[in-house]
């Protein structure tokens, strides 16, 4: 039961218990059921960003505090954790009636892992539960050309830098390797063979990608030592065998392990805010099963760290701006945010039978950065739609970058982004395609369950580094307050998928603060 505001409970973790807290100022009459006294760093999200910084922070003898809305993921050994993508459940979507990804088969509400977020023009697919983005992710380990690199990101940021220490900084938690031959050989990667021999008549460069994918352990489903999965295209609503390589099972749980990280699930946050002494407020509404508030606590923190991805990061500092909980925020909080220039489309009616199930997570792809309207990068996008079918995502560079917008009207965050704002990625894409039908065969067509609103699985920007923030994530005119995920990206991680260089620049970054800002 709530009881009212006059009425709260005061602990402490790892901090002293006070009741001296000006909340009164604070303008909110949800009641309230405890405040929590910090003297450390809180983190909001468990994805990349948030699992990093919560390593590197313990790792360096920091206490650090966790909240993810979601629940954990834990893989039971009964294989049983996750639902497939083509019989899915309520298991599969963030508190809705439809499954995020695919075919949107009806389901139960439930705190699933992945959310899906609609908007006028295009529609944001992230991760929710302990683990964040990386649950539900292929594996896809593919860096950007240092020159499109570049071209997009601040010259404080030095892809040098990042390549020479960084991207293999992250290689050493998250274990990458490429698909061996006993698999890309095997009955049900047919699919990736004919990739690239289209690839090759189509004169386009192509290459295995690294993944975070243990391919002994697909190995073993071909031989039949354990249940198919990932060799049968199931592998987006997670792997119950643990052959995805995600933060909670590497960076989070090495985290966890030092005793110093402390993680709270089903913590929701519903608003953030300072105190006059630039210290920080959340509030937090702990949630049940299906999205019930059964408890609200408020925070109070010297350090934040905000990792809940593009959207949401972004979502909270601009609601805080909005309703003069943060009113001095920069005013170009928000910009910046775009789809990392993706297309998805399939090639279908091709010649070969390549049955209905396709082995994945995707481990081949097409490099045609020299293409004539834009760079690109296309995926073989394994997945269960079809005999004659290859799906073909793509991550490109777009013209230009939307925004996050506050609308004090109807008091909530709205996205102003237009089609046109990816046209040239989406050109570039069907070129490539119409070249690979033309030396192949086949007919572009769109992916099965589309509708007229495109779908991003890489949502970037908001709080981009060099406009809101540096390329460490310090909020502009805020001591204390950080951004550290695909928020401060500017839009594109141009031509591959973000998971790489999001979790570099995390590193550089929380490894600068822990020196720079907490001695």
């Amino acid at each position: 039961m709530h009881r009212p505001i006059g009425r709260r409970s005061f602990f402490a973790v790892g901090g002293v218990a006070t009741g001296a807290l000006a909340l009164s100022q604070w303008g909110c009459d949800a009641p309230v059921d405890s405040v929590i006294q910090l003297d450390h760093t809180l983190i909001i999200g468990s994805g990349f960003g948030g699992s990093i910084s919560a390593l590197r922070l313990a790792e360096a003898g920091k206490r650090v505090t966790l909240l993810e809305r979601g629940r954990r993921w834990d893989i039971t050994s009964e294989g049983n954790t996750f639902c497939s993508m083509l019989h899915a459940d309520k298991r599969s979507g963030w508190l809705r009636d439809k499954a995020p990804i695919g075919l949107h088969t009806r389901i139960d509400r439930y705190i699933g892992m992945v959310e899906l977020w609609e908007s006028e023009n295009i529609n944001i697919t992230c991760g929710s539960g302990v683990g964040g983005g990386s649950l539900a992710y292929a594996g896809m380990m593919v860096k950007p050309r240092k020159d499109h690199f570049e071209q997009i990101f601040p010259a404080a940021l030095s892809y040098d830098e990042l390549d020479a220490r960084w991207y293999p900084r992250v290689a050493e938690v998250l274990p990458m390797g490429h698909i061996t031959d006993a698999v890309i050989e095997s009955e049900n990667y047919l699919g990736s063979r004919v990739f690239i021999e289209h690839a090759e008549r189509a004169s386009l460069p192509w290459e295995k990608n690294l993944s975070t994918i243990d391919w002994s352990v697909v190995e073993a489903e071909i031989r039949g030592d354990i249940p198919a999965e990932a060799s049968i295209g199931e592998y987006l609503y997670g792997l119950n065998n643990g052959a995805k390589g995600s933060v909670d099972r590497t960076y989070l749980r090495r985290a966890e392990d030092t005793g110093l990280c402390s993680v709270l699930t089903q913590h929701q946050v519903a608003a953030l805010g300072m105190y006059p002494d630039g210290t920080y407020r959340v509030d937090v509404e702990v949630i049940d099963e299906v999205g019930n508030v059964v408890e609200r606590k408020v925070f109070h923190a010297p350090r934040l760290i905000l990792a809940a991805g593009s959207l949401h990061s972004t979502r909270l500092l601009l609601e805080a701006k909005g309703r003069r909980w943060l009113p001095d925020l920069p005013a170009t909080l928000g910009t910046g945010w775009g789809n990392n220039g993706q297309h998805i489309h399939m090639i279908t009616d091709l010649e070969e039978d390549m049955g209905m199930v396709q082995g994945g997570p995707p481990a081949v792809v097409i490099r045609d950065l020299d293409n004539e309207i834009a760079p690109l990068t296309i995926e073989h996008g394994a997945a269960r739609f079809g005999c004659h079918c290859l799906i073909n995502p793509s991550s490109s560079m777009p013209d230009g970058t939307g925004r996050f917008v506050w609308n004090e009207e109807a008091q909530e965050v709205r996205l102003e982004w237009t089609t046109e704002l990816n046209a040239t990625a989406d050109r570039a894409a069907l070129a490539a395609a119409e070249k690979l039908t033309r030396a192949a065969g086949g007919t572009v067509a769109p992916i099965p369950g589309a509708g007229p609103i495109p779908q991003t699985f890489h949502p970037l920007g908001g709080v981009p580094m060099g406009v809101v923030a540096d390329t460490f994530g310090r909020v502009n005119g805020h001591p204390g307050l950080y951004v550290i995920d695909g928020a401060l990206v500017p839009g594109c991680t141009p031509t591959s998928n973000p998971s790489w260089t999001i979790a570099a620049i995390a590193e550089r970054a929380i490894d600068t603060i822990i020196r720079e800002d907490l001695g």
